[in-house]
């Protein structure tokens, strides 16, 4: 077998760091940071479909829909991780499925990764239909499982997005909205996409952020919906109830209380003076969410 590099390696060279073994380590880094900047600017150039892609997801999980989240390998990881840190509850329709499942040793994910139906299998399982989404994250787009997680997708009518490196992949002709950031050349050819992954990542993050936000977990930019499950989580509810209500530790202390340490209700409750069980209850009518309820509850005031 022949030794010397296929032309798809040739292509994905950097030419601006061929000589990257040369370099003192300074030097080295330095260049690598400076490859690692392009990464955000090739993201910035795909806001239009982020704001598609949340946007979108936003609407499944207001009718009652899922968004699943898919991947194989690395990105597999990156969306099981991104599922999990989006709320601290799990009431919520923010999923993360891996190729060969969350518990599943390294053989076994790759084993899974290249098997076509295991995809499609594994979207059965969860009972995937037209009413959820899915975010598929292949940085080649060419990922058995992914595909067959994509045809199976298509094949309900559901709404699918995808996040890999090219418009020009297979799997983008299945998704509605396809980013694809030219993050470039990695800084070493063959050594784990460091920057597709990247750009990924940052992708993964605007999306987990803009659905709090949309969904009602974020009033202002403070993180409403924390749970009180040990004493740090306490502690945080009360510093967030004072920052969003400019209280005293005491009013804040004493409002949570009041209302079974549920951070919203407490905000709320001192933002218009509504007791627990209203506020409560207002905030239940507008699934949640915080900005809402408080104009619904200013509006009602007003008018008395």
């Amino acid at each position: 077998m022949s030794s010397k590099p296929n032309g798809s390696l040739v292509e994905r060279r950097n030419r601006r760091t061929t000589d990257i073994d040369r370099l003192a380590t300074l030097e080295m880094l330095t260049l690598i940071n400076e490859e690692d900047k392009q990464v955000t600017d090739a993201v910035s150039a795909c806001l239009p479909e982020i704001a598609r892609l949340v946007d979108n997801a936003s609407a499944t999980l207001n009718r009652a829909g899922r968004v699943v989240i898919i991947g194989a390998g690395a990105s597999g990881q990156a969306a099981i991780q991104t599922a999990q840190g989006f709320a601290p509850d799990t009431r919520h329709g923010v999923i993360g499925v891996v190729a060969g499942g969350i518990n599943a040793n390294a053989q076994e994910r790759d084993a899974a990764a290249a098997n076509y139906e295991r995809g499609v299998a594994d979207l059965q399982a969860i009972n995937f239909s037209h009413d959820d989404m899915l975010v598929a994250l292949s940085v080649s787009g060419k990922t058995p499982w992914t595909w067959g997680a994509l045809r199976h997708a298509w094949s309900l009518g559901a709404r699918i997005a995808l996040v890999c490196r090219g418009h020009d992949s297979e799997a983008a002709q299945l998704a509605d909205i396809v980013l694809a950031p030219d993050s470039g050349a990695e800084v070493v050819s063959g050594f784990s996409e460091p920057k597709a992954r990247l750009a990924q990542q940052q992708i993964l993050n605007m999306l987990a952020t803009g659905l709090a936000i949309r969904t009602g977990r974020v009033f202002s930019n403070l993180r409403v919906d924390v749970q009180a499950t040990n004493v740090h989580w306490a502690e945080r509810q009360i510093t967030l109830v004072m920052a969003a209500t400019q209280c005293s530790r005491e009013q804040a202390k004493s409002a949570l209380e009041s209302c079974d340490h549920h951070c919203r209700t407490a905000i709320l409750m001192l933002l218009t003076g509504l007791d627990a069980w209203r506020a409560r209850d207002l905030l239940t009518e507008n699934n949640d969410h915080l900005r809402i309820a408080l104009q619904e509850a200013k509006t009602h005031l007003a008018n008395v």
